[in-house]
């Protein structure tokens, strides 16, 4: 009688891979460079002063501080040691002995162990040195499906665009798939797939910080997903699994955030000049921190003292970019010379609000607030400045929400002029209200929705998407409108953008969380929000406040600019006259 699980015998436990004694270490994928001098010692200090006899306390606080950075909801995030142990509550909360899991091939070595262990079947699809999509909507009836993007030996990334249609497809699933999206190299990408989570709830979004905080000693990893399957896994979790000290780490590094995030940065530019450095063997176009080289450099590598994952049956190696000495040499040792560090052009996103920027809406909102208002209590004045004063006040950037707070001034203060009593509130809203607004926001919605499906017409664009792209920008929307409305805003702009609309309360500006979620998806450097309201200008500097190692600055446009500008603003009438500045601005 076995002890154990039958279906485990075979199983082999995880041996690291032979490799040379020495060396230097581009074998792992690690960061290129270690902690900055100032950050280490902070946290040394703060170790010193650690109480070890001690249960570790602090994972809420610091799960709540990383929440907050990332443009999560509530409930939406959870840290753990290392990402590999949150993608195995993944497999233990979500697979039944004998169901599937599509993984890449190749792909990590990590997974086919974490299936097995949980009694599910490893589903491989085959890759390749790219990353090809067919494969992988022929795997959606899979339970779960693990996408590692960039794919790991081989660097292969997709963008969001191209990776649309499965998301759509499983998420049309009469039982969608649970798609992991595993980002442990998204700090080396173009770009990340940060908006799909909030998109599709059968998305989780997994990275560490094994090179984003070059923190590999530390095992710590997050995800980012629907709060109703987070707290899921949250309930799964051991207790205390994070040490203190790991804890302290992550606290001091997000503190030195902009210090880690400069020693990231050129990684991927140095990248490019190796892989064209190779006078006798090729790259496969990767967008990680590694290149996998063929035919396998291993040999005259190691001679060289530099030491490299060995990929047994593939005839190639994957071999870490790592500093510019490191990579100088992995470059003479194949016959090949490293050329000098090109200037890095920064990244820069210009994020857009719909309605008064990209269209012009003002008419089409008041005309169709002020007709659900005469459906719901007819007897309430109501005028185009009543409304205006409802945007200065700020907090009422959804038309929903400004329909539905007249409707609870109304109950309250009885059917008069609100002016007077939004100019008394001096921008600070009317928090006892909130649970009455809440109430009366669906009814308020329903025909708000069906006026403006009528009034609609009214509206008209005021730039074109050719005078967007000549500035050379990276472009993105942030919009109060709900999701159904965006697809209308389409309609009448003639163009899409990549956008965060307000599909949960974490969304509705002045929360930040829509802009950080688009710095995060962009990999942006600095970052110029166009809004014409006072909820605008508070998002921006909310956001500002969170990620202060970007540069944030904010543009007020419309008439009602000098309102809520800030000195340090800049202020314009309209987008278009911005634009011509943006073009002349060095990059």
């Amino acid at each position: 009688m076995s002890l154990l699980r039958p279906d485990l015998n075979d199983l082999p436990a995880y041996r690291r891979p032979p490799e040379p004694k020495d060396g230097v270490r581009l074998h792992l994928n690690e960061a290129p460079t270690d902690w900055p001098p100032a950050a280490r010692a902070a946290l040394l200090e703060r170790l010193a002063r650690l109480s070890f006899h001690r249960y570790p306390e602090r994972q809420g606080e610091l799960t709540e501080r990383l929440r907050h950075r990332l443009g999560a909801p509530e409930g939406g995030l959870l840290l753990g040691p290392s990402s590999g142990a949150l993608l195995d509550l993944v497999a233990m909360a979500g697979l039944s002995p004998g169901e599937s899991v599509a993984i890449p091939e190749p792909g990590f070595s990590l997974y086919p162990l974490l299936i097995r262990r949980h009694g599910g079947r490893v589903h491989p699809v085959p890759m390749g040195e790219g990353w090809p999509l067919a494969p992988w909507l022929e795997a959606l009836g899979a339970r779960q499906i693990w996408l590692t993007i960039p794919n790991n030996p081989t660097g292969a990334w997709i963008s969001q665009r191209e990776l649309e249609p499965f998301f759509e497809a499983a998420a049309a699933r009469p039982e969608p798939p649970l798609v992991v999206l595993d980002e442990a190299y998204a700090e080396f990408a173009p770009a990340t797939h940060r908006l799909a989570v909030d998109r599709f709830p059968n998305v989780l979004l997994l990275r560490t910080f094994s090179k984003a905080l070059a923190s590999a000693a530390w095992r710590l990893g997050y995800l980012i997903g629907d709060p109703a399957l987070v707290g899921r896994l949250a309930a799964l979790q051991l207790p205390y699994s994070l040490p203190a000290a790991s804890l302290e780490a992550l606290d001091v590094a997000l503190d030195f955030a902009g210090d880690f995030e400069a020693a990231l940065r050129p990684l991927p530019e140095r990248r490019e000049r190796l892989a064209a450095a190779l006078p006798t063997h090729q790259a496969a176009p990767s967008e990680a921190n590694f290149l996998y080289l063929k035919p396998d450099p291993a040999a005259p590598l190691e001679a060289a003292g530099l030491k490299v994952r060995r990929l047994p049956g593939a005839g190639a190696a994957r071999v870490t970019v790592g500093n510019e000495a490191a990579a100088a040499r992995v470059a003479e040792a194949l016959g090949g010379r490293l050329p000098p560090a090109a200037p890095r052009k920064r990244r820069r996103l210009l994020v857009l609000d719909i309605d008064g920027v990209l269209i012009d809406a003002g008419r089409s909102f008041m005309e169709a607030v002020a007709r659900a208002l005469a459906d719901l209590r007819p007897s309430l004045p109501w005028s185009d400045d009543t409304y205006r004063a409802f945007k200065r006040l700020g907090g009422f950037n959804n038309a929903f929400r400004l329909a539905a707070g007249a409707l609870a001034l109304a109950e309250v203060h009885g059917d008069r002029d609100l002016r007077p009593i939004l100019a008394a509130a001096d921008g600070q809203g009317f928090p006892g209200l909130e649970a009455r607004m809440a109430a009366l926001e669906p009814e308020a919605q329903s025909h708000v929705q069906r006026h403006y499906a009528d009034t609609i017409r009214l509206e008209a664009p005021l730039v074109s998407l050719g005078e967007l792209r000549a500035i050379g920008w990276d472009l993105a929307i942030l919009t109060g409108r709900p999701p159904e409305e965006l697809e209308l805003a389409w309609r009448v702009l003639g163009f899409r953008l990549p956008a965060v609309c307000d599909a949960g309360p974490h969304l509705r500006k002045p929360e930040p969380a829509g802009l950080l979620q688009l710095a995060d998806a962009f990999r942006a450097e600095e970052v110029l929000f166009v809004g014409d309201t006072v909820d605008d200008a508070r998002c921006l500097r909310a956001a500002a406040a969170l990620r202060p190692e970007l540069a944030w600055r904010f543009a007020a446009v419309g008439e009602d600019r000098t309102r809520f500008a800030a000195p340090e603003d800049v202020q314009f009438a309209s987008l278009r006259d911005l634009l011509p500045m943006m073009t002349e601005e060095p990059a």
